[in-house]
């Protein structure tokens, strides 16, 4: 930001999406307690908040700053199915100093607050896997579609736009695919290969579909001059 300004008589106006990763990834779920999830936002709570109140057992009202950016890092750790190293690390970031046991409750709390999380990822997991044992057949999870065509497995989003992973092949230990790079290794002689988990799938079909919302919003407004991940300027 404090390499750009505007021009003499001008002003930059800059708005981002409020836990725009946070409202995708339930919706894309598509079951009762993804809108659960999704009814926090819509009461107008604080999910940080909320999630501050299931782990400290205290009133909303009463949930300090501290026990927010707990609650924060839960969120951010464990909305892509992340484990114990992820909220260790988010909460380094944020300034928390987590124990193990911590950790652990941290994640046993959220999961049981949130059961949607994880059976949206196995579920992502079913339908590509399943793709690419039935070539040409569509299997669904939640709101998205994966088809193996036999080289590519593709995903459609709620917006029709199609995604892939290209040359994908299902393997001992799950499915890999070519991995999108500048240029292989020096010594390489094929394209670096990367695996798809289910974390990995529940992070990507949510950041495609968050960026479907922007493309859209863009289209919608007049005098944009930039955006940066979930904000427009104009």
């Amino acid at each position: 930001r404090p390499a750009l300004v505007p021009s003499k008589g001008k002003h930059l106006v800059v708005a981002d999406w409020s836990s725009i990763e946070g409202r995708v990834n339930p919706w894309l779920s598509n079951c009762p307690a993804g809108e659960a999830k999704l009814n926090v936002f819509r009461s107008g709570l604080d999910p940080y908040k909320v999630n501050a109140v299931a782990s400290f057992g205290v009133a909303y009202d009463d949930v300090t700053s501290d026990q927010r950016q707990h609650g924060k890092v839960q969120e951010l750790a464990l909305g892509f199915l992340g484990g114990a190293g992820s909220v260790l690390t988010f909460g380094r970031v944020y300034g928390l100093h987590l124990t193990a046991v911590e950790i652990e409750q941290a994640i046993r709390v959220w999961r049981r607050a949130n059961p949607w999380a994880i059976k949206h990822g196995q579920d992502l997991e079913e339908a590509y896997t399943r793709s690419m044992r039935n070539k040409g057949h569509e299997f669904r999870a939640g709101r998205v579609v994966y088809l193996y065509d036999g080289l590519h497995l593709w995903y459609a989003l709620p917006s029709g736009r199609v995604l892939c992973y290209p040359y994908a092949k299902l393997e001992k230990d799950g499915v890999t695919y070519a991995k999108a790079a500048w240029k292989p290794a020096a010594d390489a002689t094929e394209w670096p290969r990367a695996r798809l988990w289910r974390g990995l799938a529940v992070e990507n079909v949510t950041q495609a579909v968050a960026n479907d919302l922007l493309r859209h919003s863009l289209r919608q407004l007049d005098d944009v001059v930039l955006h940066v991940h979930d904000e427009i300027v104009i």
